[in-house]
């Protein structure tokens, strides 16, 4: 289809007598409810995000009007059109990031997964910044920001270590099991401190999913060392241990290439 101005003939016929209104309650809905100190701490993110979004040429941004049409896209990126939507997203391209943006605070749980899978299939890193923040709020529902932290770091491993620090510490272990197994795409050895860390976490799951991971770039096997049947005081010797492996080795250590299985049971 040509180009209307930026979007596409098909979405300026749809909306030719303007775009919908969209209402964003800011209480109840897919966020699981909190009145209005959630109403508060979205506002709140949503300029963060906009002040992120500032970092994007000038040149990249849309209209007025487009940015209108392109906001009328919003809801329907949960229903029977949410393919033809992301679509015209990605028809955009970058210069949608900041209606996106918008786009992940609607209370529909949909719209903001549908939202996060646009802005990967857009894949301009411009987005890792908004993607983080959504990680890293801990009002969010889990299956949401495990999915904004999984785009961030395919869209930029690079640059993912600062949100995996951050997220390691998160209270719920759902996050953290994200974060180790998220880590396997990072080649940095900050990683492998963050993992060790993590070995000697309060969760039998997660961390042996951070010595999993850490297998999988050393190679390193410790004779029963069972994360999964140990107690609390014995990862904390275990993750001793790898410590001092790390501090004897890591000055000289190289990534090799990933391994194809995991781990032998001990």
């Amino acid at each position: 289809m040509k180009k209307n101005g930026g979007m596409t003939k098909a979405s300026s016929r749809l909306y030719q007598d303007g775009p919908p209104t969209l209402t964003l309650p800011l209480e109840g809905g897919g966020m699981g409810g909190g009145g209005y100190v959630k109403g508060f701490f979205v506002g709140a993110l949503l300029i963060g995000l906009v002040l992120t979004l500032g970092t994007l040429s000038a040149t990249l941004a849309l209209t007025e009007e487009e940015t209108k049409r392109a906001e009328a896209l919003i809801p329907l990126l949960d229903g029977e059109q949410e393919f033809w939507a992301i679509g015209e997203f990605v028809h955009i391209g970058p210069q949608a990031l900041p209606v996106l943006a918008k786009a992940l605070q609607h209370p529909t749980r949909r719209i903001r997964m549908n939202a996060i899978e646009t802005m990967f299939m857009i894949k301009d890193k411009a987005a890792v910044p908004i993607l983080n923040a959504v990680a890293a709020n801990e009002q969010e529902i889990p299956a949401v920001r495990e999915k904004a932290l999984r785009v961030a770091v395919r869209l930029d491993p690079a640059h993912a270590l600062p949100a995996l620090q951050a997220m390691a510490k998160d209270p719920s272990e759902t996050i953290r099991n994200a974060v180790v197994s998220e880590s396997r795409f990072v080649k940095d050895k900050g990683v492998i401190d963050l993992l060790i860390t993590l070995l000697a976490d309060d969760s039998p799951s997660v961390a042996d999913g951070a010595f999993r991971t850490l297998w999988s770039f050393t190679g390193r096997l410790v004779e029963r060392q069972d994360f999964i049947q140990s107690t609390k005081e014995e990862r904390v010797e275990w993750a001793k241990d790898w410590a001092r492996w790390w501090a004897a080795n890591g000055d000289r250590y190289q990534f090799a290439p990933d391994r194809s299985s995991g781990p032998p049971r001990s």
